[in-house]
């Protein structure tokens, strides 16, 4: 919770416990709703916008066959024969991989509206997370283009039946993109605080960096 809301209930001589503590928490933090970090938010909104799109691209055979990576899912257009290389995700996978790519987004929101050190902890967190995951990400591609024995970007050749048939791999803009927006999360904290912007409430009370709240 916010340095505000614990003063609150401090105040009132009470801890928030179950669910109703969790509701008296979000209340009063969005009582006096402020983002301390826009650049943070703006960043994990570009992460999660680029889930959409597909962050690496396998051109075969000039397009006639093609494969899209998603940030949690493939999408295909492959022959029989080449069905056994590929690793589909589970379903109960894509539910719980579309779960944390959410929840990145959320960690770094409740940051970017906690001022102070807290703030700086979500959004840290949030940024290393979504960077372990593009990591994760590229890890994957790399045992899968191993069981083929090729390479995860390049071009290359291989035999179908009489014919040579060319193949391109290659990453996609959207996943440099995420990278760099997973890195602004994390580094946005060097400026956490500094452009506070008010929504809701009022406060006189000055944060810990030095923002004050808007007049009473």
């Amino acid at each position: 919770m916010s340095q505000e809301s614990r003063e609150k209930f401090l105040s009132q001589g009470r801890e928030p416990h179950g669910w109703p503590g969790l509701w008296a928490v979000l209340k009063a933090h969005f009582e006096g709703f402020t983002i301390y970090n826009p650049l943070a938010l703006a960043a994990a909104t570009v992460f999660l916008s680029n889930l959409k799109n597909p962050w690496w691209h396998a051109s075969i055979h000039h397009d006639h066959y093609i494969v899209n990576a998603y940030a949690f899912i493939l999408s295909h257009h492959l022959p029989p024969e080449a069905l056994h290389y590929v690793i589909e995700t589970p379903r109960p996978a894509v539910v719980v991989l579309l779960l944390m790519l959410l929840g990145f987004w959320l960690l770094s929101f409740w940051g970017s509206t906690l001022s102070g050190g807290k703030g700086k902890r979500f959004l840290i967190f949030a940024g290393v997370f979504m960077l372990l995951y593009t990591a994760g990400f590229y890890g994957s591609l790399f045992y899968a283009c191993h069981r083929i024995g090729k390479p995860v970007v390049g071009q290359f050749s291989i035999q179908a039946t009489l014919m040579m048939v060319e193949g391109r791999f290659y990453f996609e803009k959207a996943y440099f993109y995420a990278i760099g927006a997973a890195a602004l999360v994390a580094l946005s904290t060097l400026i956490h605080g500094w452009i506070p912007i008010r929504l809701a409430g009022h406060s006189s009370k000055v944060d810990p960096q030095g923002a004050p709240g808007s007049p009473p």
